[in-house]
């Protein structure tokens, strides 16, 4: 198929998933750089200042200019904590936009969240409150370090799975968000009690509408439930797990079989040891 062919057939599956009516030339450009920019993104971006920090670029409010400093810093650890589990990756350009809860909801379609990650658009959003900054500043790792901690762990996560030559959707969400509330709570004391919550099959917080309903379920708790999974597949066989699933998963070893070779477990007596490691 000629590279005609191709965009076209990215500019159908682009407007089918964006709901809008992309340009050929939006399309191209979207294509050749990886980066799909929203007309909420664009809107949002036009709207705010811009500082540069290596591969990323912060997109802020005047009035939140002194939190420029520790977003660096942040990013900076947040590097450091990626890389550490899972390797050297290539950074390619990626945006980080500070924006109010209205807006973050309506980027993200999720409710209640502090931070959200687009791969298709290459953008993180943050949420900060104008009036909020001096009490980050005071208190910043919950409120505000933590969740970019949390969305650059994704950004990561999936530009090793790129190289790896897999598909992002081959792998379970609470693969995903586990590896990134792995990098969020570091330097935090983390506090769990196995049978304070409602324990999940794995299988069901594995893909979007499974993990969307768990996120509504009050006795139960997805991000804590990913986080202990992935926590104790780094203690007791090693960070390089991590690498090997991602480098092993693809078309035909599917992450459950490549996940039952490496721990000789299939899944349902997997996520029991993973409960009596913790018991």
């Amino acid at each position: 198929m000629s590279i005609f062919g191709i965009l076209k057939l990215f500019q159908k599956e682009l407007n089918a998933s964006t709901g809008g009516n992309e340009t050929f030339y939006t399309t191209a450009k979207a294509f050749f750089t990886l980066n799909y920019d929203s007309e909420l993104e664009k809107k949002l971006k036009a709207e705010s200042m811009k500082r540069k920090y290596e591969h990323v670029s912060i997109f802020y409010q005047e009035e939140n200019e002194k939190l420029i400093p520790m977003t660096v810093e942040t990013l900076q650890w947040a590097e450091e904590m990626s890389s550490g589990l899972l390797g050297r990756y290539e950074k390619n350009p990626i945006d980080l936009i500070f924006m109010d809860r209205e807006h973050l909801q309506k980027l993200s379609n999720l409710d209640g969240v502090s931070g959200y990650y687009s791969n298709f658009d290459k953008v993180m959003g943050i949420h900060v409150h104008p009036e909020n900054v001096e009490s980050i500043l005071e208190t910043p790792l919950s409120y505000f370090q933590r969740p970019i901690l949390h969305e650059y762990a994704h950004y990561a996560t999936f530009r090793k799975i790129e190289e790896a030559g897999a598909f992002a959707d081959l792998f379970p969400l609470w693969f995903i968000e586990g590896i990134a509330e792995y990098v969020a709570s570091d330097q935090t004391e983390v506090h769990y009690d196995v049978n304070q919550y409602e324990i999940l099959p794995l299988e069901s917080i594995t893909w979007g509408d499974g993990w969307k309903e768990a996120r509504q379920i009050e006795t139960a708790d997805p991000y804590m439930q990913s986080y202990l999974s992935v926590n104790y597949l780094i203690q007791v066989f090693g960070e390089d797990i991590l690498v090997e699933l991602i480098q092993k998963t693809n078309d035909t070893e599917g992450f459950y079989t490549v996940l039952e070779k490496i721990t000789g477990k299939p899944v349902a007596e997997f996520e029991q040891e993973v409960l009596d490691y913790y018991r």
